[in-house]
C-alpha cells in the first residue's frame, strides 16, 4: 500500500485525474481470506488441493482457491466462521508437508506476507509428577513461543504428559526440549513431542519430522 501512494505522488497529474474518489469499508470484497503457504517444492493443483482439503474442513458454505505463485494459495471463505474453524484445527498439512495460514486483509501485497508461525499442540514430557500443573506448562510454553490459552484445562493433562498450544516460529529449527530447575537443588530435562507434525522444510537444509497422530479433542 506505501509503495502504490508513493508511486502516485510522483505522477505528474491533470485537474482531470487529480479529482479522487473515495472508497470505504462497502466497497471492499466482504469474503474472508486465508494465505496458505505451502512448504513443499511440488507443484500445486488446485482441484487437488480442493479435494484433500473439502471434507476434511467440512465447512458450512463453499471457499474458492486462487493460486498467487510460489506455492502460495488464497482461500477465499463465504462465511468467516469457516475460515475461523479452519484456523482452530492448526496445524494443517499437504502431502505429509507444513500448509502455513494466515489471514489476509488484501491491504498490501502478498509477498509481503510472511509465514512463519504456526499453532502446534505441544506434549511435555518427563515432568515430575508434583509439577504436572496447567501453571507449569504454560510457564515451559512461553520458553517455545507465545501461548495459546486453552479454555478447558482438561485438554491439557494427558496422564503422562502435559500438553500446552504454542505458536512455533517454524523457520527456526524446532526445539527438542528444556533444562528446568524443579527446585534449588534439582535439575532436569523435559521432551517435547509436536502433535500432528508434518514434514518441515526449512531454508538452510531440510529437517524432515514424522507426523504424530495422537488423537486429543
Amino acid at each position: 500500500m506505501e509503495d502504490l501512494m508513493a508511486k502516485c505522488d510522483n505522477l505528474s497529474l491533470s485537474e482531470w485525474e487529480g479529482k479522487k474518489v473515495v472508497l470505504s469499508k462497502k466497497n471492499q470484497r466482504p469474503e474472508c481470506v486465508l494465505a496458505a503457504k505451502f512448504f513443499t517444492k511440488r507443484a500445486l493443483n488446485i482441484d487437488t488441493v480442493a479435494r484433500t482439503f473439502r471434507p476434511i474442513w467440512r465447512t458450512k458454505a463453499s471457499f474458492h482457491i486462487t493460486n498467487v505463485g510460489e506455492n502460495i494459495l488464497l482461500f477465499t471463505f463465504e462465511q468467516e466462521v469457516d475460515a475461523v474453524k479452519v484456523l482452530l484445527g492448526e496445524p494443517w498439512s499437504y502431502d505429509r508437508h507444513l500448509v502455513v495460514l494466515k489471514q489476509f486483509e488484501g491491504n498490501k501485497p502478498i509477498k509481503e506476507v510472511v509465514f512463519n508461525r504456526v499453532k502446534f499442540w505441544i506434549q511435555i514430557h518427563d515432568l515430575p509428577y508434583k509439577f504436572m500443573t496447567p501453571e507449569t506448562a504454560i510457564k515451559i510454553g512461553e520458553s517455545i513461543g507465545e501461548v495459546v490459552m486453552s479454555r478447558d484445562e482438561s485438554k491439557m493433562r494427558g496422564g503422562t504428559f502435559m500438553r500446552v498450544r504454542v505458536w512455533v516460529d517454524v523457520s527456526r529449527p524446532l526445539c527438542r526440549g528444556r533444562k528446568v530447575n524443579f527446585e534449588d537443588d534439582l535439575e532436569g530435562w523435559v521432551s517435547f513431542q509436536y502433535e500432528r507434525l508434518p514434514n518441515i522444510c526449512f531454508g538452510v537444509g531440510c529437517c524432515h519430522m514424522m507426523i504424530r497422530n495422537a488423537n486429543y479433542g
